[in-house]
């Protein structure tokens, strides 16, 4: 088996129907990061791994879980613009 050590730089997903690409893009030098030249994985999961594994991510983060609230009237109205606008 081979181990590759790197700092996670970018990810991205592609949505396949019942499966999930998942990309990520990391490098293993400054040099690397210097010149924007990371390595690419892909790995395909099904959408429960990719659930599984953003939950362990979240836990091991000790941070919160992000939960969806449900848009107020105002961000219905208006947008999320809006609300944002009228915060800051």
């Amino acid at each position: 088996m081979t181990e590759n050590f790197g700092a996670l730089v970018g990810w991205g997903h592609h949505d396949a129907g019942d499966k999930i690409m998942l990309r990520l893009e990391s490098v293993n030098s400054s040099e690397a990061a210097r010149k924007h030249d990371p390595d690419l994985s892909r790995f395909l999961m099904t959408k429960q791994q990719a659930a599984i594994l953003g939950n362990y991510l979240v836990q091991i983060s000790g941070l919160t879980p992000h939960h969806h609230r449900k848009r107020g009237w105002v961000r219905r109205l208006f947008g999320d613009q809006a609300q944002s606008r009228s915060l800051g």
